[in-house]
């Protein structure tokens, strides 16, 4: 039974106006009673203005689906029976400006579909295990290549195209089938693949490759190879056959490479004087990784002056009694700077960045009795030079030795060494690693592998891995372990890190206080089914020119969720724990949660670490809980909030004389006769105990209650916080004392209670300015106490000459205050500003 459709019409409309070009469609029919199905007949989509050739065109497309299936299992099991295209034509036009008509298309799509920039989502590879496709097949396919830059214009064609793809479906092979005539009457070219089990990605693992091409003339491609490559001419040719079996990931059995793969007189625009470069592959090489034996007849791959050679044989490579006989593997010439006087586009890839040979070498190594393989890769002729990163000239030192020997079945152990001794890291802006000072990792252990490609699994025993940074290590050992693939795949470790002695001081580079360019967040897929647990124990750490011991975390890692279950750490005179802390790598707008404990902090000392300026000091307990949802400091003060609470005993305060600023006022509105000497220290006692809370909140620290302290010189009480960019807003009182008053006054004024003088602290806490000074109370008490010791120090007799003097003194006194009141109203404003 046959329905006809008008569907597949309107659809052709509109794909027209996107593509910009005329879409048409023949008969459009679907079928129920042997399976439902839709075929599809004369679908053309035509020229775009000025084109003349129709992009493409297929005879007929036909899709069979086990509809009834899909529907009761809604959607997870989708049977695809077959996929059939039959005379698809497509025309690839090269015109004068030396653009194709595929290229036109492509940008017209990108205009009318821009990217959109969206913040990076957690994105877990597709679960494609619900599609199965039983056959797919594309038959006799043409693909017409017209070159429009010539007077005549030219026709080739890649035609009898063929692909056929059999059993597409999780935990099976995959058979794909490609043959065509490429620029050729007969077909010329074949390939076949067969891959491992497929994962639930369906992404495919080549168990088994076979290419035969008879010689293909490449000159006539060339045109519409991409510009930037310049190819000109060559010829290409291959006879290979590589059966991977147990060398690939899920794959089983023996391995075998035989044949070539032969791409000669290859001629690319600029090369230095017309060089042509031939590359050649040519091996016979048989192995079998589960018993652990290689055998290499022959491995020949040329690149132009370059090369890698290889021969030799070696058995039970994976017991503890593996045997090497003669097996060498070496590279010559291999020199990327060289290479790129045959291929000039590879002068802009390495941008200058590498040149000079690479050594590599694979051989025996060990006595009779105990044998192993060897790779030695050896950068020491090369120079490096990679801006912002790291640069290396030519012959520093920099190496990597690897072994690899038997240990169990499916077992092989390992020991690795990367030595960067050369290597300059400065340029990268934190490390302060020069050329000559000790760089060096090395590892050792255990590798074990198991399960299929949809099951993979390994497990890595790490015995040690080791760290050498100038004079100090980091050692670690521990665990890693993979498992799954696809959204199944899991990645868990253990490991436990520990160090004698590391001097951060000579490690790293100091901060140059540049504002760097905003990097976008790690990508939350990069973390994706990883879990684990590290531990760190660090003896000694030297930072800031502060010694820091004992430094000790436990901390677990889900995706790219970090949750600190302990950390504590002894130094600047007492200890920090910061257990309970989380956070989010790959999420800067998740919230976070900071608790930390401190005991005893010397605050000159921590102070010192962030500013050369002298701040505060004494010893400081209390307890910090923030939480947040941002790590970005201008988005962070909107969202930042929690408290602190704690105590300072012996507390100074560098940033300013406060009982100085409260008293200058006072003394500059006094009488000439009643000015004493201002008590200045540069400093402020903050008494032998001062306790005090914050609550943090919509970019404050606020005080939860005034703060209070009592010193000789004065009683201070303060309310209002600090923003969070480190400004203050303190509003408060200094109470003079009596034993201040009488120093202010030369000790001609002796009271028996405080006079308070109001002031407000604002900006930078390393230099507050002191303002909105009212001292008008304090200066009338102090003017009025001195008229009656005035009089009782002048006149000791009684009656009335003594009453009648003291009223005149009296008088006379309170005269002087209310003119110092006048005067000081007029001073305050531009007196001790800071």
């Amino acid at each position: 039974m046959r329905l006809a459709g008008s569907n597949g019409h309107e659809q052709a409309t509109k794909l027209s106006q996107q593509l910009g070009r005329p879409v048409t469609t023949g008969s459009v029919s679907t079928k129920f009673l042997t399976g439902f199905g839709a075929a599809v007949k004369d679908v053309s989509v035509g020229p775009a203005a000025g084109e003349g050739l129709p992009l493409a065109q297929i005879k007929r497309a036909d899709v069979r689906i086990g509809l009834l299936r899909t529907a009761f299992s809604r959607g997870k099991d989708v049977p695809v029976h077959s996929v059939e295209v039959d005379g698809l034509n497509v025309n690839v036009i090269r015109f004068d400006d030396g653009t194709t008509n595929l290229e036109r298309l492509q940008k017209k799509l990108a205009e009318a579909n821009p990217p959109e920039k969206k913040p990076a989502e957690d994105k877990k590879q597709s679960d494609l295990s619900y599609l199965r496709v039983d056959h797919a097949a594309l038959r006799d396919a043409r693909i017409a290549l017209v070159d429009r830059t010539t007077k005549s214009p030219k026709e080739l064609a890649i035609q009898h195209l063929d692909v056929t793809m059999d059993d597409l479906r999780a935990g099976k092979s995959l058979d794909v089938v490609i043959t065509a005539a490429v620029l050729a009457d007969q077909k010329n070219f074949d390939l076949r693949l067969h891959t491992a089990p497929l994962p639930p990605t369906l992404a495919a693992t080549p168990e088994r490759i076979t290419l035969k091409v008879q010689p293909i003339d490449l000159a006539p491609l060339a045109p519409f190879v991409p510009k930037d490559v310049g190819l000109e001419a060559g010829r290409f040719d291959a006879n290979l056959d590589a059966r991977l079996g147990a060398a690939v990931p899920g794959g089983n059995g023996a391995t075998t490479v035989q044949g070539a793969l032969r791409a000669t007189g290859l001629k690319f625009a600029g090369a230095e004087g017309g060089k042509s470069l031939d590359v050649v592959l040519d091996t016979d090489i048989k192995g079998d990784a589960d018993k652990g034996n290689l055998e290499i007849a022959k491995l020949r791959f040329d690149i132009g002056p370059a090369g890698i050679t290889g021969q030799g044989r070696a058995s039970a490579l994976n017991t503890q009694t593996p045997r090497i006989e003669g097996l060498e593997v070496r590279s010559h010439d291999l020199d990327p700077a060289r290479l790129a006087a045959y291929y000039p586009p590879l002068t802009k890839q390495l941008g200058g960045q590498v040149a000079g040979p690479i050594g590599l070498l694979l051989h025996a190594a060990g006595t009779q009795a105990a044998q192993a393989l060897e790779l030695r890769v050896d950068f020491t002729p090369v120079k490096l030079a990679f801006p912002q990163s790291m640069t290396k000239a030519a012959g520093a030192p920099m190496t990597f030795v690897a072994h690899v020997k038997g240990a169990e079945k499916n077992k092989l152990a390992f020991d690795a060494n990367f030595d960067l001794a050369g290597v300059d890291l400065r340029p990268g802006g934190s490390l302060a690693k020069a050329p000559g000072q000790r760089l060096e990792l090395s590892a050792k252990g255990i590798r074990t592998a198991s399960g299929t490609t949809a099951d993979p699994q390994q497990r890595i025993d790490l015995e040690n891995l080791a760290l050498h940074v100038i004079d100090d290590h980091v050692d670690a050992h521990g665990w890693l372990e993979t498992k799954g693939a696809g959204d199944q795949a899991t990645k868990k470790f253990d490991l436990l890190v520990s160090s004698e002695r590391l001097d951060l001081d000579r490690m790293l580079l100091p901060s140059t206080n540049k504002k760097e360019e905003e990097k976008p967040p790690p990508d939350p897929k990069t973390f994706a089914g990883i879990s684990g647990h590290a531990s760190v124990k660090l003896a000694n750490v030297v930072y800031k020119k502060q010694q820091f011991q004992n430094v000790v975390a436990d901390v677990t890692m889900k995706d790219d969720e970090i949750d600190v279950q302990t950390a504590s750490i002894q130094g600047l005179g007492g200890r920090i724990d910061a257990g309970g802390t989380r956070l989010k790598l790959a999420h800067p707008n998740e919230p976070w949660h900071i608790a930390t404990k401190i005991s005893g902090i010397d605050l000159e000392k921590a102070a010192a670490m962030g500013s050369p300026k002298k701040v505060l000091a004494g010893k400081f307990d209390g307890n910090v809980v923030l939480d947040g949802r941002s790590q970005d400091f201008s988005d962070l003060t909107k969202s930042l909030t929690g408290g602190i609470d704690g105590n300072v005993t012996g507390g100074k305060f560098y940033g300013k004389d406060i009982i100085a600023s409260a008293a200058a006022p006072v003394v500059g509105a006094l009488p000439g006769a009643l000015r004493g000497t201002i008590p200045k220290g540069g400093e402020t006692d903050l008494g032998k105990d001062l306790p005090f809370g914050f609550t943090v909140k919509d970019g404050w620290a606020r005080l939860k209650a005034p703060v209070k302290l009592a010193t000789p010189q004065a009683d201070m009480s303060f309310s209002g916080g600090v923003r969070l960019d480190g400004n203050l807003d303190m509003p408060g009182t200094v109470a003079l004392t009596p034993a201040t008053v009488q120093q202010l006054t030369g000790g001609r004024v002796k009271l028996t209670t405080n006079v308070p003088v109001g002031l407000r602290l604002v900006g930078a806490a390393t230099n507050p300015t002191v303002t909105d000074v009212d001292a008008k109370g304090a200066i009338e008490a102090v003017v009025k106490a001195a008229g009656s010791s005035l009089v009782s120090g002048l006149f000791g007799g009684a009656g009335g000459q003594q009453q009648q003097a003291q009223q005149k003194a009296q008088s006379q006194a309170q005269q002087a205050a209310d003119k110092a009141k006048d005067e000081a109203a007029n001073k305050l404003k531009g007196l001790f500003g800071r």
